[in-house]
């Protein structure tokens, strides 16, 4: 257990780009592999590197990961001081539109918890739109290591998606950052994971609010940059993907039929990535079920076919039905005679018999949660 760091988790506004996926929810609770939510891998990563107080800022649609979360038990949190905090936005002013203008807002929102229920020096910052096993162990030795303020966890390569991009000088700290880039270029892209000193953090959260600004890439770093600071920089190399589409959610899920994939993300002797536990009967498959290359979770009902799928708790597949390359969430019951291919069907909903939904990899269909086709 570590007593030195403190984590903070933000679960802000959902990219537009996830769709339906994220209509009844903040894309942090986001179902992925069968079993797990987003928000799993920056908890995981936090209690794996001996984190036992974890912050996480809510802002709307928190029902399911309120749900999810509950008391910390599953992650070890449960405890009578510390442990899991919940931080819904109620520390924003009456006349505000619910929605935080940026991660230094929604810090600025529990100035409060930062200021007087943090007694660590440092603090570890994490988003959670994003699929990952990170080992913070090994960033915090850098973090220390290096004496620095601020270390950020990056990566080589880049995202499809506007990314910002660390370009470390020769001593290995970062002097200069890069934003909104979209493809490749100098330095290395960022996870958007930081270990921030708790002083400098309330330092940077006073200058946002004195200049009315919101974001912290734009606005605290450069700010940081600019009057002579540098960031240490941990490379993670290993697999980890931020999820901000539904061709990115889709993707990812189908990645996971990668043995590589699969091997960095869920390592048999490595780092756990923890869940909340629910306790199911076995799957049942039929004589008729055919199942190949597939990810099935317990209390599934198997009477047709599936290729390259992953499901969830609770599906029923109907006997002649056949699915490939879907994804299907909790309690979804696809009848008989139905096709799917390439199809996010979320949880509770009904594809009726003989029905026939096709996406496509570029493109995948998505059924909305509750839905009946």
């Amino acid at each position: 257990m570590r007593n030195d760091l403190h984590g903070i988790i933000y679960t802000l506004s959902s990219e537009p780009a996830l769709r339906e996926l994220v209509e009844h929810r903040n894309s942090a609770s986001i179902p992925f592999g069968g079993r797990y939510r987003l928000i799993d891998f920056a908890l995981s990563a936090m209690v794996n590197a001996g984190i036992r107080d974890v912050g996480v800022i809510m802002e709307r649609d928190y029902q399911s990961l309120l749900d999810h979360l509950s008391n910390g038990a599953d992650w070890g949190l449960a405890r009578r001081s510390g442990g899991l905090r919940l931080l819904p936005p109620f520390g924003l002013p009456d006349a505000h539109s619910g929605h935080f203008g940026g991660c230094m807002e929604a810090l600025r929102s529990v100035r409060s918890y930062i200021q007087e229920d943090i007694p660590q020096e440092d603090v570890v910052l994490c988003a959670a739109d994003w699929a990952g096993n990170i080992d913070l162990n090994q960033a915090v030795e850098v973090h220390r290591r290096t004496g620095a303020e601020i270390t950020a966890v990056c990566s080589e390569g880049y995202g499809p998606f506007a990314h910002h991009r660390l370009v470390p000088d020769g001593d290995g700290f970062a002097r200069t950052l890069l934003f909104s880039e979209g493809g490749p270029g100098p330095g290395l892209f960022s996870r958007e994971i930081y270990i921030i000193k708790r002083e400098l953090l309330l330092e940077l959260m006073d200058y946002c609010s004195d200049a009315n600004h919101n974001h912290f890439h734009r606005d605290a770093i450069a700010h940081y940059l600019a009057t002579g600071g540098k960031i240490a920089i941990y490379e993670h190399n290993a697999y980890a993907r931020r999820i901000v589409s539904v061709r990115d959610y889709f993707d990812a899920s189908m990645e996971l039929f990668q043995p590589q994939v699969m091997a960095e993300l869920f390592p048999a002797d490595g780092l756990p990535i923890r869940t909340k536990e629910r306790a199911e009967a076995s799957t049942y498959y039929s004589d008729t079920a055919l199942v190949r290359r597939s990810l099935v979770a317990d209390g599934c009902y198997i009477e047709g076919e599936l290729e390259n799928c992953i499901l969830f708790r609770g599906v029923h597949v109907a006997k002649g039905a056949s699915l490939k390359n879907c994804v299907v969430m909790q309690d979804t019951v696809i009848e008989s005679g139905a096709t799917l291919h390439c199809v996010i069907a979320d949880k509770d909903c009904v594809v009726t018999e003989g029905c026939f939904l096709a996406g496509s990899e570029r493109l995948p269909l998505v059924i909305p949660k509750g839905e009946r086709v």
